[in-house]
Order: C-alpha cells, then structure tokens, then sequence
C-alpha cells in the first residue's frame, strides 16, 4: 500500500487513495468492537445476574424479608429436585419462581404467582396407587358390605373384568342412579376399597358456578383450582376413585 501511494505523483489522486485507505481501516475497526462488545456482553451474561441477584438480595435486606424469600426459594427448588414432577411441570414452576422473585412480596401479583406455584406442587403428577385386580377379592368386598343389590353388583363386575382385560380406561364412569338411601355412594367406596384405590367425593347438590368445579383462573386474587383437582390433592394421587355425588340437583 505504501508503494502504491509513492507511484501516484498526483497530489489529489494521492489524497483521495489515503482518505479510501483510512475509511477501509476504520470499517475494520468498527467491526472489530462490534465482535469484541458482542462477545463481552456475552461473558459478562452470568457476572451481570449475579450483580442483579445480589442488588435484589441488598434491597430485600433493607426491607427486612431477605431470610424469608431465600428460604422459600431454596424450599421450592429442592422439591422440584427430590421429586419425579413432569419436565414442562419443572419448567413452569421454575418460570413462575423467577417472576415471583422479581416482583415486591407485598404485591397482589407475587400473592397470585404464590398460589399457583403452591398449586403445581401440590398436585399429585405421579403419584398414584397400584390397583388390586383380583376379581374374587371384589366380589367378596362387595358381597360383605351390602346385601342383595345383584344386578348393580354384577355390572360392577362385568365392568371391572373388561378393566382388567383390555388394561385401558378410555371411558371410567359408571352412572349409579335410584332413590336416596339405597347405597349408591357406599357401592362407590366399596369399589375403591375392594381396588385398594383412594377415594374421593364431591358434593355437587346446588352447584350453580361451573368455576367452582373447573377452578378460577390464576389471575384472580384468591383463585382456587376446582372441586376435582382438590379433590386429588386431598387423596394425593391422580387415580382415586371419584364420586361425583348428586349430579341431578346441579343448579344449572
């Protein structure tokens, strides 16, 4: 470059292949930062939320409640850790956990991503009983805790052969239906003590809100998950033998 700027005798020209030739270093150069800062910001990723973290921890110490949210988080992880949840049950929880640790304890929004963090976990994801399929067994049962009743007893157990048979449940309800006091509810229990399930009744006489059944959306302040869903965090597993008990005085 330099012999080619000494071969031009014209002052100008001269001029005008410098002005090129430092326009040419520069784009260099500013291609060069732009990589440099890329790759810069990229390392510096994980020292800028550690900063963040710690300034958050600092500001949290001001206010008195750093012990609290710490503990609760580390709670929470070694839960999600200890336990077989499902992966996109993990990622939602972990996802809903960062939210709620940027967020003031004292707002309604942390209190809403709270419970439905609490939710998650408290949902039975796996665990569940083994069911006992030995036909004789539920005969017995059945036959012990009531009397006559043999054509109800019967479609139980032609129900139940089929269940053990095929190893599917693609449609598990059964319809009891007769006047009060003739043992529709105590067949229901008897059934989930003769498959060594959990058992699980819901109420639904004078039902009028479908929320209350299906559960509220989270973002209502003091939402709560349906009748069905507490009743399986009650039994604590995710195969109880339900009894949706007084469909016929739902209010609507």
């Amino acid at each position: 470059k330099r012999q080619e700027l000494l071969e031009l005798l014209d002052v100008n020209e001269r001029l005008l292949r410098v002005i090129e030739m430092i326009e040419e270093e520069k784009n260099i150069s500013t291609i060069e930062n732009e990589i440099t800062e890329k790759v810069k910001s990229r390392l510096e990723e994980n020292q800028r939320e550690f900063i963040l973290r710690e300034k958050m921890r600092a500001i949290r110490e001001e206010l008195g409640d750093v012990a609290d949210a710490e503990a609760d988080d580390e709670k929470i992880r070694r839960t999600l850790n200890e336990n077989p949840y499902p992966e996109n049950i993990k990622a939602r929880v972990l996802d809903e956990l960062k939210r709620y640790n940027m967020m003031p304890s004292a707002s309604a929004e942390a209190s809403v991503i709270r419970g439905h963090i609490d939710v998650l976990l408290k949902t039975p994801w796996y665990q569940q009983t083994v069911d006992n399929d030995d036909l004789n067994n539920v005969e017995k049962i059945l036959n012990d805790d009531h009397f006559g009743l043999d054509k109800i007893k019967e479609r139980i157990m032609e129900y139940l052969a089929v269940k053990k048979l095929t190893s599917s449940l693609k449609a598990p309800i059964i319809c009891f239906s007769g006047p009060p006091g003739t043992g529709k509810t105590s067949l229901a229990m008897s059934i989930a003590r003769a498959l060594e399930r959990k058992f699980v009744k819901v109420s639904l006489g004078g039902t009028d809100d479908e929320a209350e059944i299906r559960g509220h959306r989270k973002t209502y302040v003091g939402a709560m998950p349906g009748r069905i869903i507490q009743g399986m965090q009650k039994a604590g597993v995710v195969n109880p033998v339900f009894l949706l008990d007084e469909i016929d005085k739902l209010g609507k």
